[in-house]
């Protein structure tokens, strides 16, 4: 093809027969025929990516979701997002079915209860009007630091704050009157990281001390996000440890057993994860547990993460039995044992998304400070956590509500369950109660469980976090979150479970039909 091409016209000939052109007018019209060929192949590919388009349009509106469809699912998405694909937890999606018509008293008497979520509504209230205060809208705002970059584990003035609230009700509780630079003389802000959510900071924490492919031992029955906490971007396996009683915690014996398990399965095991309040137990685990487990995991050159995320609130404030790992160790955690904490439970504020650690492994802090560029918590939120948590007055007070209102709920609900002679594990913390209903299953299996919850589900509106999911080896084991709802909804919830649980008895599994399940709701 010549350089002669700006001269010609393709979409012309001057009435010119391709005989009479001269070669000049030849190599013009072949390209016009080249070009028309271009510009068709160009439609036709334009046509193909079209397609494609609207082919992914429809993947993300969930047409092809079922991978029935023409089409292979890779075409839309990496081997890595498929992975992602399936809900972190087995029952989410009920749990969204129950967000989208939840029972009113009032306005929706028979809409769904959900009791699957372990988020304290009662103390919302009260901890709202404390940070609609003029003062600390101002203070979010007002100050420069909070609109430029910074240190991503933390503003200096938030990690000051958090070392004291640390210092003032982990390690020394009955110190009210520590002052602010005493209590940091003892924790030092520097080991402080402040990151979105302590599931955030536990994914942290596996990428960070372990491999892929490393096993993380977890005491059973756990919450049953920690599966996807550790797997979902550090890739490690979650490992339950079974102990014969499981409400005072693993032993060494308990703890080994364990490992043993997962190296025969060719795994490395590398950190030990103990929740202490345990979720879904609602039980404290004595200081010589805490301890016994750590002195084990060092024996073997393993991390212990320990979250206490439930630690205030204990039922009873003092005495409760509750001591803190860093208490335990009198500070002195090493560079192997790490401490967590977050606002989520203790004071209703999940959707905040804030956690702390606590670790005097400056290695470990140093990765962190590269990881938390991604989930660093707004500069805004931290000014009002660090004006929040060394607000002491309100603090106590809050605190000693709180505590109150979870009293109040757990022994109306266990009340309840005594009347229909459901068993339970006595709670001492957590805004949960762990009941068996396992007496009640078609099957003393895991088929069995998942029928009670169906049937609880469409025949009562009622979801519960069923044991499987929690790693229980017992079925029939459910955990009853009765702080996400009111008192008012929490008793139509309860009378609906009395009345399911009198038709289970009374007409068993084989007769029960729409006719037997009348009057539930």
């Amino acid at each position: 093809m010549g350089h002669h091409t700006t001269e010609y016209n393709p979409f012309s000939t001057t009435g010119q027969s391709i005989d009479t052109m001269n070669a000049k007018d030849r190599s013009s019209s072949s390209f016009s025929i080249a070009t028309f060929s271009a510009l068709g192949l160009a439609f036709i590919a334009f046509k193909k990516w079209e397609q494609r388009r609207r082919r992914c349009r429809d993947v993300r509106d969930g047409l092809l979701a079922d991978g029935n469809a023409s089409g292979s699912i890779n075409n839309y998405i990496s081997v890595r997002g498929q992975a992602l694909l399936t809900p972190t937890q087995p029952y989410i999606m009920d749990y969204l079915k129950c967000l989208q018509d939840q029972c009113d008293p009032h306005s929706n008497p028979q809409g769904y209860i959900p009791l699957c979520v372990a988020e304290n509504k009662l103390i919302i209230e009260h901890f709202a009007s404390r940070l609609m205060q003029v003062e600390t809208a101002y203070r979010a705002f007002s100050e420069s630091i909070v609109y430029c970059y910074n240190n991503s584990l933390g503003l200096p003035g938030t990690r000051e704050a958090v070392a004291y609230f640390l210092t003032k009700h982990f390690l020394f509780p009955e110190e009210r009157n520590l002052s602010f630079q005493e209590a940091l003389h003892w924790i030092r802000p520097e080991y402080i990281a402040i990151g979105s959510g302590a599931a955030s900071l536990v994914s942290h924490l596996a990428m960070s001390l372990a491999d892929p492919g490393d096993a993380v031992l977890i005491p059973a029955p756990y919450y049953a996000a920690f599966d996807a906490d550790v797997k979902i971007f550090a890739g490690c396996v979650t490992i339950p440890v079974h102990s014969a009683d499981p409400t005072i915690g693993p032993s060494a014996k308990d703890l080994e057993s364990a490992a043993v398990l997962a190296e025969a399965k060719g795994l490395r095991v590398r950190i030990l994860l103990i929740t202490n309040p345990n979720n879904p137990l609602g039980t404290i685990y004595p200081p010589t547990v805490i301890k016994s487990a750590i002195d084990w995991a060092r024996s073997r050159s393993m991390h212990t993460i320990v979250d206490e995320v439930y630690a205030l609130g204990c039922h009873e404030e003092l005495g409760s039995g509750f001591e803190s790992v860093v208490r335990i160790l009198k500070n002195d955690l090493g560079n192997d044992v790490h401490h967590l904490w977050a606002l989520s439970k203790d004071f209703g504020a999940s959707g905040f998304r804030i956690g702390t650690l606590y670790t005097q492994n400056n290695h470990l802090l140093s990765s962190l400070a590269n990881l938390n560029i991604f989930t660093s918590v707004s500069h805004p939120m931290q000014m009002i956590l660090s004006e929040v948590l060394t607000d002491d007055n309100f603090i106590y007070q809050f605190l000693d509500n709180a505590r109150e209102k979870i009293r109040y709920s757990y022994y109306f609900c266990t009340k309840r369950l005594d009347e229909m002679v459901i068993p339970y594990v006595n709670a001492k913390a957590g805004i949960f109660v762990y009941a068996d209903f396992s007496a009640l299953l078609p099957s003393q299996t895991p088929e069995g469980e998942a029928q009670f919850a169906s049937l609880l589900l469409d025949a009562a509106h009622i979801i519960m976090t069923p044991g499987q999911s929690q790693k229980d080896l017992k079925p029939g084991m459910f955990r009853i979150c009765y702080c996400f709802v009111s008192l008012d909804v929490l008793e139509i919830a309860m009378n609906r479970l009395d009345r399911l649980v009198g038709k289970i008895r009374r007409w068993h599994w084989d007769n029960l039909n729409s006719d037997s399940l009348t009057d539930i709701l």
